[in-house]
């Protein structure tokens, strides 16, 4: 009985390495009723929504620069070198990413906090199973699509809500639009290495492409981005968590 087993197992194997395995997907948390404080916030500044489209880069290059920035950015963090080769969909802005400063991540730790104040750590959603690593590969994976197509799923996903959200009002002031956003790695991305960042995000900006952010009429994710990465900071501060 025990031989048959692993011959059933090695036959699962072998089968499994024929399909592409499926391509994780990471919701990470965030508060809900502190996106709504500031899409009320942003509501009431004049021309808060009113957007113009900008002509001079297409959507395809400002996707391409953020994803590729924050791929750089989360690689130093796992010590982990540059390792996207030629790029000719793209390669005038892959040199020009080249050579943008990537900020310093903080240490990727688990910090113990209680339940109601984990949506300030999205990076507690890694585990042994997926972690930052398995995520930075997934994010390679796009890269390597979108220098060999110049396009991919969640490029059209971006390329949607500039086209169709953007200057859509009540979009902005849904409660599912940070979820909807969230779902669109540019977004996820910056949102993860800004939290780990800490006040050095909002203090120190640094030179990451935001391009994506103003294409997309989303000031009101930038200003809970920034929000939660103070809260998350005083957090740390006064509880004194270890990270």
């Amino acid at each position: 009985m025990k031989n048959l087993c692993i011959i059933c197992l090695s036959g699962i194997a072998m089968s499994c390495a024929l399909v592409k395995a499926p391509v994780k997907t990471v919701h990470f948390p965030y508060v809900q009723e502190l996106v709504e404080q500031v899409q009320k916030n942003v509501a009431r500044t004049p021309a808060a929504f009113e957007f113009t489209a900008d002509p001079e880069i297409s959507t395809r290059r400002v996707y391409f620069s953020g994803l590729y920035h924050q791929y750089l950015t989360l690689g130093q963090n796992l010590g982990k070198l540059p390792d996207l080769g030629s790029c000719p969909q793209f390669h005038h802005d892959k040199l020009e990413t080249d050579a943008l400063a990537v900020p310093q991540v903080s240490s990727l730790q688990k910090p113990s906090v209680d339940s109601q104040d984990r949506a300030y750590f999205p990076e507690l959603v890694f585990t042994k199973e997926f972690s930052l690593g398995d995520y930075h590969l997934v994010i390679k994976s796009e890269l390597d699509q979108l220098c060999e197509d110049g396009v991919s799923d969640n490029f059209f996903k971006f390329d949607n809500l500039v086209t169709h959200y953007a200057n859509n009002k009540n979009f902005h002031l849904s409660p599912k639009a940070m979820s909807s956003v969230l779902k669109i790695p540019v977004f996820a991305n910056f949102y993860l290495v800004n939290m780990l960042r800490g006040p050095a995000a909002v203090n120190s900006p640094s030179a990451a492409p935001t391009r994506f952010i103003s294409m997309t009429n989303t000031g009101w994710f930038e200003k809970y981005v920034a929000e939660a990465t103070h809260r998350r900071g005083s957090f740390l501060k006064n509880k004194m968590v270890k990270r």
